[in-house]
């Protein structure tokens, strides 16, 4: 608690006002991050058409990490920590309890409801698709983590939101996004 509290700049009297432990203090920055990055990936799900949707996501889920790569990290981390892995996996069973009343995944599925509907997306389970789209991009930003370097994920981004395209778009959805492609 020294620790932070010499990194904090703020009074031990005031950091055990608002948090009785390291405990406490390590699950609401672990909340605060996990939040904070659903509701960057949640604002990018405004895009109307499927694929800058789709691009808006993985794009918006590498800028958050760049942005907060410390926090980042941690969130990344949280689930094999001595404090929080009890804590993460409780949350992972009842995020409802937790976070916003719809979770990620319910928000993503709500949102490509119509194109699987339309035949643009092709019919999965519904629990495939969030690790679909972020899969790739999360293991990508674990390996950027070790080294920071922005480059690195100004060069990712297109591979990355292409590649999540390809893995949900319906085959005629990614004909007619080529044949768009090729005429400009």
């Amino acid at each position: 608690m020294e620790d932070i509290r010499k990194l904090s700049g703020a009074s031990m009297g005031s950091i055990y006002h608002h948090f009785s432990n390291k405990e406490m203090l390590a699950r609401a920055l672990y909340l605060e991050g996990r939040s904070s990055l659903h509701t960057a990936i949640s604002a990018s799900l405004t895009r109307h058409s499927l694929h800058e949707g789709i691009e808006a996501i993985v794009h918006a889920y590498l800028d958050w990490f760049e942005q907060h790569a410390d926090l980042g990290q941690y969130v990344m981390q949280a689930g094999d920590s001595e404090y929080l892995s009890a804590y993460v996996k409780v949350l992972r069973q009842k995020t409802r309890t937790t976070l916003p009343t719809e979770t990620l995944s319910e928000q993503l599925l709500r949102w490509l409801a119509p194109y699987i509907s339309d035949g643009s997306v092709v019919r999965l389970p519904s629990s495939l698709y969030l690790p679909l789209i972020i899969g790739p991009s999360r293991e990508f930003i674990r390996i950027w983590l070790r080294t920071r370097h922005p480059e690195e994920i100004q060069v990712a981004r297109d591979p990355l939101a292409k590649a999540a395209w390809l893995v949900i778009a319906a085959p005629s959805s990614q004909t007619s996004m080529l044949n768009a492609e090729t005429d400009r």
